[in-house]
C-alpha cells in the first residue's frame, strides 16, 4: 500500500505569512475597541500613545482617541504614576520582555481608589527589535478568574487586604500558608509585581481614602488607626502614592 507524502507545515512561518497580509487597523486593532472593561494601549519608542481603545480613553475622561494620541504619561497622569509607568516601559523596551500580572492601585474619576491588573508587552518589528510598548489594564476583581495566575497568591492577596496593617501579619500569613517569609515574598512579587509590604501599604492608602471621603475624622486619628507612626508619615506615604496630600484629597473628593 502506497502512502502519500504529506507536506509538513512550518507553523511560525505560516503565522508570519498570515500576519503580513492582515490589514491591522481594520482587522486586529478593531477587536480591541470591543473589549468591555479592558483598556488597551500602544506606545511608540518615545513612549507616546499611538493607539488607545474606548475603554482606555474614556477612563481618562476623553471622548475620542484623537484627543490623546501623541501624548505621553506625564501629560495624562500624576507625576508619581507617570514615573513608574516610564520606568516599566523603559525596562520592557531595553529587555524586549513583558511585564505581566502587575496589581496596582489607581484613582478612578470619582476619586475612589481601585485595584487594577496591568500586563505590558514589547512591540517588536520584523528585525526582532523593540519599537514600543503595548498593554492591557483591567479592574482587579477578587471574584473574577485568577488574574495573577497563582491561586495561592490570589487567596493571600485577599487575606492581606482584610488582615491588618503590620508586618507581623505577613509572617503569620506565610506560616498559615506553609511558606517561609522569603518564599512568600518571592511568589507574591512574581504574582503582583509588589512585595507584600508594598501591597499592604497600598491597602492602607485605599482604606485612608475611604475614611477621608466618608468621615470628618482628624488626620492624626486616621493615621494612628492605619498603623502610621504619626500624621507626617501618613501624609508622606499618601502623597507619594496618590500625588496629593490627604487634606487636598478630602477637599477634592470628600
Amino acid at each position: 500500500m502506497k502512502v502519500s507524502h504529506v507536506n509538513k507545515i512550518n507553523a511560525p512561518e505560516q503565522t508570519r505569512g498570515a500576519l503580513d497580509v492582515i490589514h491591522s487597523k481594520s482587522s486586529i486593532l478593531g477587536i480591541f475597541d470591543t473589549l468591555e472593561g479592558v483598556s488597551f494601549f500602544a506606545k511608540d519608542i518615545n513612549f507616546c500613545l499611538i493607539y488607545a481603545n474606548p475603554s482606555f480613553y474614556q477612563r481618562l475622561g476623553f471622548k475620542s482617541q484623537k484627543e490623546l494620541l501623541g501624548k505621553n504619561d506625564f501629560e495624562l497622569f500624576p507625576e508619581p504614576l507617570a514615573k513608574k509607568f516610564r520606568k516599566d516601559d523603559e525596562w520592557i523596551i531595553m529587555k524586549s520582555k513583558p511585564m505581566t500580572g502587575l496589581v496596582e492601585l489607581f484613582l478612578n474619576r470619582q476619586g475612589v481608589p481601585a485595584w487594577y491588573l496591568t500586563n505590558k508587552f514589547p512591540i517588536m518589528n520584523k528585525e526582532n527589535k523593540s519599537i514600543g510598548v503595548m498593554g492591557t489594564v483591567q479592574k482587579y476583581d477578587k471574584d473574577s478568574f485568577g488574574l495573577t495566575r497563582d491561586r495561592k497568591m490570589e487567596s493571600i492577596i485577599e487575606q492581606l487586604r482584610q488582615e491588618g496593617n503590620n508586618a507581623s501579619s505577613i509572617n503569620r500569613l506565610a506560616k498559615a500558608n506553609g511558606m517561609s517569609h522569603r518564599q512568600l515574598n518571592r511568589r507574591f512579587k512574581e504574582a503582583t509585581g509588589l512585595t507584600p509590604q508594598q501591597f499592604m501599604m497600598r491597602s492602607r492608602i485605599e482604606q485612608a481614602c475611604e475614611e477621608l471621603r466618608e468621615t470628618d475624622r482628624p488626620l492624626s486619628d486616621i493615621a494612628y488607626e492605619l498603623g502610621f507612626c504619626d500624621q507626617s508619615a501618613f501624609t508622606a506615604q499618601f502623597r507619594k502614592r496618590m500625588a496629593l496630600t490627604p487634606k487636598k484629597y478630602r477637599k477634592q473628593y470628600g
